[in-house]
């Protein structure tokens, strides 16, 4: 889980920025918000999802490219070393904002164990990285500032790098750390690996990962098949359809034909009941793609990442949840990961969305509600409901939220301006 994100001078946000998940002391009466968070580390309750809201370009999914960035520059970022520079998503609209490194740290829980790394980063290579970890204190893993090292004398693989220079200027000591089996950067890479981040515009990027599975396991696929029951689509089953594809022959140069070995197409294929000729109820096919709704295909499509996620407890982060989607259906996905029954193993969900019908103070908390909004310079600000005040007064715990923001009052709306006059002229 992440307790907390913080970012500075990162595509749309200038100045530093934390996206905290750590479940604040405030109670919420309407309903029993226990089950919005779980206790990760005592006396520490982490949330178990967040909702980002905002006007169109406000910077919500540039809150989520952050995230994106962040894990692919751990991941990827020691690939093709020497000559290349990193490809820097500063803010480029303060020219010297734009001189300056981009600044990410990430405190999350994962395996019994707390992690703090983080680093600042130019297109030269890095300025500084660390790394902390957290069983019952804090200790330091390392610390480094460009070339110079500091590492507690216990950790014997890291100085051993360091000592005989192996590690690169624009190479991250965590990744280097891991595959040489240092166990704290060992575990933080585990968790990063399992961090999902995935878009909820472009659904059928994901299918195939969802029909993999279900092939790969009868007792997934009746899970996808009981998450699609409970959205109340009307399906009673589904199935993959495997087609084989075709024997291809052709001719390379003048005499040797090359045969390409066929592949196959799989399509999902839903069951319904319909009435036969004699007026009875029998269950009947039906082409998932051609007699589907967007909203069902997406919800399918998504159902492999959402139950995989429930499964090992790792976080989800996706970008546009609610789009093709019904309200009830995103609030019902949503209540699934504070239902303690369901979400077992402490998985996160992270969205943004334009559904307001979420901003209930009978489902999430006060906490669990953030807001991205640009200012007159192009810079965009994050900032959590619990944290608002408006004339020096806090939100209360029975407020109509989904009004109040509709009206105005927390901000992060689009400024429209005389809209109707300027089509009309």
């Amino acid at each position: 889980m992440i307790n907390r994100f913080s970012f500075e001078n990162v595509f749309s946000f200038k100045e530093h920025q934390s996206f905290s998940l750590i479940a604040s002391a405030k109670k919420e009466r309407l309903f029993d918000d226990t089950e919005n968070y779980v206790e990760t580390v005592k006396d520490l309750n982490t949330l178990s999802t967040a909702v980002l809201y905002g006007a169109n370009a406000s910077g919500k999914s540039n809150l989520v490219k952050a995230l994106h960035q962040f894990r692919n520059l751990i991941i990827f970022g020691n690939q093709n070393l020497g000559s290349r520079e990193f490809s820097i998503p500063n803010f480029q609209l303060d020219a010297e904002k734009a001189k300056l490194p981009v600044q990410f740290e990430v405190e999350c829980y994962w395996k019994e164990k707390s992690y703090r790394y983080g680093f600042s980063l130019l297109n030269s290579g890095l300025e500084e990285e660390w790394l902390y970890v957290k069983e019952k204190r804090e200790t330091e893993v390392f610390y480094r500032k460009r070339q110079e090292f500091t590492i507690p004398t216990k950790n014997k693989i890291l100085h051993e790098l360091t000592s005989k220079k192996m590690v690169h200027s624009k190479a991250f000591l965590v990744t280097i750390g891991a595959q040489f089996n240092d166990a704290s950067c060992a575990g933080f890479l585990d968790w990063i690996n399992h961090f999902n981040i995935i878009s909820g515009i472009e659904d059928h990027a994901y299918k195939e990962y969802t029909v993999r599975r279900m092939k790969e396991s009868r007792e997934f696929s009746q899970k996808v098949v009981e998450l699609i029951k409970f959205a109340d689509f009307g399906i009673e089953d589904i199935s993959i359809n495997s087609i084989p594809g075709q024997n291809i022959k052709f001719t390379v140069g003048d005499n040797s034909a090359v045969d390409v070995e066929p592949g196959t197409m799989d399509d999902l294929m839903s069951k319904r009941f319909v009435m036969n000729s004699n007026g009875l109820p029998e269950l009947k096919e039906f082409h998932f793609g051609l007699f589907e709704s967007e909203g069902t295909q997406k919800f399918a499509h998504i159902a492999g990442p959402i139950l995989d996620v429930l499964e090992k407890g790792s976080v989800l982060v996706i970008d546009e949840l609610d789009a093709k989607l019904h309200p009830e259906l995103t609030e019902r996905l949503v209540l699934m990961f504070h239902n303690k029954e369901i979400n077992k193993n402490h998985a996160q969900l992270i969205f943004t969305s334009h559904n307001t019908n979420l901003l209930d103070a009978k489902i999430l908390r006060r906490d669990q509600i953030f807001f991205v909004e640009k200012d007159s310079f192009g810079a965009s600000n994050l900032y959590s409901l619990a944290d608002f005040k408006k004339d020096g007064k806090a939100t209360r715990n029975d407020e109509n939220i989904e009004l109040n923001y509709l009206k105005g009052k927390y901000g992060a709306l689009p400024f429209l301006g005389d809209f109707d006059n300027r089509l009309n002229r």
